[in-house]
């Protein structure tokens, strides 16, 4: 896109007074949102917004065709005091965000908030005042993704962008200490770029053949299990028998990596990726350094759909097989060479199998369904040698709430034999999640929950904690 800069000098006097006119109701958006998220996001989010609306100005108002308000028809009004205002998908949803889109270019900004009280247990010391200790921890995520051949480019094509600023305390680590982390936020404060990469699409023999490459984030595309999205325990994001063993490209670290996907049938595909074996710290956002001391982790993954609700009487299923390799070598738990140092072992690998199957359907999209993710690694370089989680997802359990979903689910994380006898941990360590989000407007979600944690840490010293989490979505 090129901006036309002649005519934004010969009618600068008029855009000033039409920007003028027009920043009492971006005024009043910005006020909403600071009740809702903390200051430090609000030069974030300001800065974003006008930066992306001048953009948008310059190419879709030219000279004489009216007052800037025109850019917000009927089916985009911008004021909180408009009833239409509710119903938008973005809270600052807008007329110049949709001629971006029918450009090539689309733009998302989230910003999730979560409060997180650890009542009792975990790292809490009796007498002490952790036990109602409250967290705040917040992501704001800013993603944008270029169609190549709307843009007018080529066909195929696809470029993404994703920025994130994250700021808060940290619960797991500070007041409940579990491995798993009761909190798919948690991490350092940062911003960063986060995500950069290309993809393009084939035509092969009437089947898709895509290929990426760049800056990805392995767990956008493997190991996902659809309905475990819903939970806020980190372990139905990405299994601990993986993020707690190896380093891996998965948030708050992407690494660069290379990933083909095929789809022979609409229901078929088998995706292989080859990422950096360590993709540090990288808390600028690009560091793109290959180290083959480093390794380089190979995953596979393969996954069936079947079934449609409303044209078969096949309920809906989704099931994937999945296969690691990291080429990197890994010192044993328990066995020493004649010098008294750790074996080392060539490589690392894992197993691992997801299902998504809906059991009762429901109105639209809703219905009951149940998930189960299982892996396993070799117990003698890792931790956790195996996991097993699962749990129930039920959207639109009340009938005038079609949006909102009820979630029900454990995760347990299993110590392998040789950590456990030399570090005489427990066996394991399991999390429960009872959550509900509530689909409040089309651009919020509010989703109370509460976890209960089971040796906390696989450490007999720790009481089993009981945390509750309250998160506000906003789709801006």
């Amino acid at each position: 896109m090129r901006l036309n800069f002649n005519r934004v000098v010969i009618n600068y006097n008029v855009r000033r007074e039409r920007i003028l006119e027009f920043m009492p109701r971006c005024y009043s958006s910005l006020i909403a949102l600071t009740s809702l998220i903390s200051r430090k996001t609000i030069p974030f989010l300001i800065i974003t917004y006008f930066m992306v609306f001048s953009v948008s100005l310059t190419q879709s108002v030219p000279a004489g065709e009216g007052s800037i308000l025109t850019l917000f028809n009927k089916d985009h009004s911008s004021s909180m005091l408009d009833p239409r205002f509710f119903e938008h998908e973005h809270l600052l949803d807008s007329k110049p965000r949709d001629i971006l889109e029918d450009k090539g270019l689309s733009l998302d900004m989230i910003s999730t908030s979560d409060f997180v009280t650890n009542h009792t247990g975990g790292l809490k010391e009796a007498g002490s005042d952790i036990d109602t200790h409250i967290s705040y921890l917040a992501n704001i995520d800013l993603c944008a993704d270029l169609d190549t051949e709307k843009a007018g480019l080529w066909s195929g094509g696809t470029f993404h962008t994703h920025f994130f600023n994250h700021h808060g305390a940290k619960p797991s680590e500070d007041y409940i200490g579990d491995l798993q982390t009761v909190d798919n936020l948690e991490t350092n404060k940062v911003t960063k770029l986060y995500e950069l990469w290309y993809e393009h699409t084939f035509d092969l023999y009437d089947t898709d053949l895509s290929l990426l490459i760049g800056q990805h984030d392995l767990n956008s595309e493997f190991m996902i299990t659809d309905y475990g999205l819903l939970f806020v325990h980190s372990s139905f994001g990405i299994q601990p028998d993986i993020s707690n063993n190896i380093p891996v490209s998965n948030y708050p670290v992407a690494a660069l990596g290379l990933r083909m996907k095929w789809e022979p049938t609409e229901n078929l595909y088998f995706m292989v990726e080859i990422s950096d074996g360590d993709p540090g710290k990288n808390n600028g956002g690009v560091d793109w350094k290959l180290d083959s001391k480093e390794g380089f982790l190979n995953f596979f993954e393969a996954g069936y759909h079947f079934g449609d609700k409303h044209e078969s009487s096949t309920m809906p299923g989704t099931y994937k097989f999945g296969w690691w390799y990291h080429t990197d070598e890994f010192a044993d738990i328990r066995d020493m060479d004649e010098n008294g140092d750790p074996l080392e072992h060539n490589g690392n690998y894992g197993l691992y199998f997801i299902a998504d199957q809906m059991l009762i359907p429901g109105k639209g999209k809703g219905g009951l369904g149940a998930f189960i993710h299982v892996g396993g690694v070799p117990e003698d370089r890792n931790k956790v040698d195996f996991y097993i989680g699962g749990g129930f997802h039920y959207q639109g359990i009340i009938p005038s709430r079609e949006n909102d979903i009820l979630g029900l689910a454990a995760a347990r994380a299993s110590i392998s034999g040789d950590f456990k006898d030399i570090e005489k941990s427990d066996s394991h360590e399991t999390a429960v999640e009872l959550t509900y989000r509530a689909q409040v407007l089309p651009w919020l979600a509010i989703q109370p929950g509460v976890q209960t944690i089971f040796n906390p840490g696989a450490d007999s010293s720790l009481d089993n904690g009981i945390i509750s989490i309250l998160r506000f979505q906003i789709n801006l």
